[in-house]
């Protein structure tokens, strides 16, 4: 996430301006980052949080902020 609003506050400096439309396809792309294995593998440990698998809980908490950052910027590309 600060790699992404870095990126956007360097662009915007240089007199770029990420649209709505680039900033889904961004969403997107970090989408299909995030749910690779690499980055779930960090997760498979055998503890529990709220007696819920941390692996299930997990990718339950990085679904929802990925699905909630992907309506606001949809949402910003519509206006």
């Amino acid at each position: 996430m600060l790699i992404v609003q870095y990126l956007i506050q360097r662009g915007q400096r240089k007199g770029w301006r990420l649209g709505g439309g680039a900033a889904v396809k961004a969403g997107v792309l970090l989408f299909l980052a995030v749910f690779s294995w690499p980055f779930l593998g960090v997760l498979d440990l055998p503890l529990t949080f709220l007696g819920i698998p941390l692996f299930l809980a997990g990718i339950f908490l990085l679904w929802a902020v990925l699905v909630y950052a992907l309506s606001a910027a949809g949402r910003r590309a519509g206006e």
